[in-house]
């Protein structure tokens, strides 16, 4: 069975920041996101919500009580299961270190897919 990078936790804030305060103790710029996920804890399966992503992880909201460096899987939209571990958790939500990082594109697809945009309205357009 893997088991997670020694050096994971150093690079983590001690505290859980909000989305704009510690922006700059992440190791990766976060995309905000909202996509369903397949989360496997054992035998138990069951679908949660993604609220961001990296490369190297997300956090999903919905997975109940967790402890720290457990071993989960998770299914993101058009991709295989992704190994992880469990990097924090509260009773709500909890942050995943996957064992193997997402490609560039893979990434970069999710966010696109289903990143949250700004508040900037569509743009125009003409009428008939």
């Amino acid at each position: 069975m893997p088991v997670p990078d020694p050096d994971w936790r150093a690079a983590l804030p001690t505290a859980l920041p909000s989305s704009e305060e510690g922006a700059g103790e992440r190791r990766h710029a976060r995309a905000a996101v909202e996509m369903l996920a397949r989360f496997r804890r054992g035998i138990t399966s069951s679908t949660v919500m993604l609220k961001d992503l990296t490369p190297l992880g997300a956090r999903v909201e919905g997975v109940g009580a967790l402890e720290p460096d457990e071993f989960v899987s998770l299914a993101l939209p058009g991709c295989r299961p992704s190994m992880a571990f469990v990097a924090w958790a509260n009773d709500h939500c909890a942050g995943l270190q996957f064992v193997e990082p997402l490609s560039t594109a893979q990434f970069e697809d999710l966010a696109r897919q289903y990143g949250l945009a700004a508040d900037v309205p569509p743009p125009l357009r003409p009428l008939g």
